[in-house]
């Protein structure tokens, strides 16, 4: 197979040994074979490092912090070792199929470093007998359907569609170039600053229709952090570091708008998922709309549970 570029693969990983295994396979077992894989042990005390170590492939780079410093300043230590002419990063209790590579890596080249690639991920609920497919996540979480091969995305109408959840293939010159890092103090958003940061160092997002990314619906993954609202702080970083346009403006603050009624809302949630119900119930008064909100989403989740049920998955 042709060599289009060696791609550094990112994978930070804390107390992941339940799936660690698999995540690190599906990348090893990449058609496309250009690549390095870093795996930053961010601190684990479980049994992480041993299963990296259980590899034995050349291709992968093992860097170890003594103590946890959090998922952004994980990448951002591979970055800063990343040989590669291409990022890509997986978390490590996913999976990839393995053509991924090879079918994004061809439209990365065509884009001449100006794009950056994604695809639709496949939404999945957990099992006892492994990954359980629900379906595409731009459709179920974002209501986009992608009816050409390739949809191309600016910063605009990322914005206007949502913002999705995103795992894409990036180049590293314009990372390194601009200076781009992930930012910990604004976890759990902080993967999404770093895309915006693509889009407005002049990239543009290609998406393709097929889908290659395995992405798992934790079990938990939902009740066991409070929920924390920090699209205000990254909206306010980018304000500072760049020359928003009007329009983009306009967009990034209804963003924050619905940033923080849907936190509101998480957090009734997650005092209800935790049986606090004094809290929910104290919240609750105190932000009425959240009852109606639980109504209408109430069959939403009937059918997510259903369908998981009925997938063999494990619900939350």
């Amino acid at each position: 197979m042709e060599n289009l570029g060696l791609i550094s693969v990112i994978m930070p990983v804390f107390n992941s040994e339940k799936y660690l295994k698999g995540a690190i396979e599906s990348v090893l077992n990449q058609t496309y074979p250009y690549f390095e894989l870093i795996v930053v042990n961010d601190g684990s005390t479980d049994r992480s490092e041993e299963i990296i170590k259980s590899f034995k492939d050349e291709r992968i780079v093992y860097i170890k912090h003594e103590k946890n410093l959090g998922v952004a300043e994980a990448r951002n230590t591979a970055l800063k070792v990343a040989k590669g002419k291409w990022g890509a990063v997986i978390d490590a209790d996913d999976v990839w199929l393995k053509e991924r590579l090879e079918k994004l890596i061809p439209i990365l080249v065509e884009g001449s470093e100006r794009v950056f690639v994604e695809d639709d991920h496949i939404l999945c609920f957990d099992s006892p007998n492994g990954l359980k497919q629900w379906g595409s996540q731009l459709e179920l979480f974002n209501n986009i359907r992608l009816y050409e091969n390739i949809t191309e995305f600016d910063l605009i109408t990322f914005l206007q569609g949502g913002s999705p959840l995103l795992h894409p293939i990036f180049p590293l010159s314009v990372v390194r170039e601009k200076g781009i890092m992930q930012i910990q103090s604004l976890v759990p958003g902080e993967d999404l600053c770093f895309y915006f940061e693509l889009f407005l160092s002049g990239l543009k997002l290609k998406v393709i229709k097929e889908s290659y990314y395995l992405y798992r619906i934790t079990p938990g993954s939902l009740t066991s952090k409070k929920p924390i609202d920090s699209i205000p702080l990254i909206v306010d970083y980018l304000n500072k570091k760049y020359r928003i346009s009007q329009t983009e403006k306009k967009l990034f603050d209804k963003l924050v708008i619905n940033s923080r009624k849907n936190y509101i809302y998480n957090t009734f949630t997650y005092y209800l998922k935790n049986k606090d119900f004094k809290d929910a119930l104290s919240f609750g008064i105190k932000n009425p709309t959240v009852f109606l909100k639980l109504i209408v989403k109430l069959p939403y989740s009937l059918r997510y549970r259903i369908k998981a049920k009925l997938s063999g998955g494990i619900i939350r």
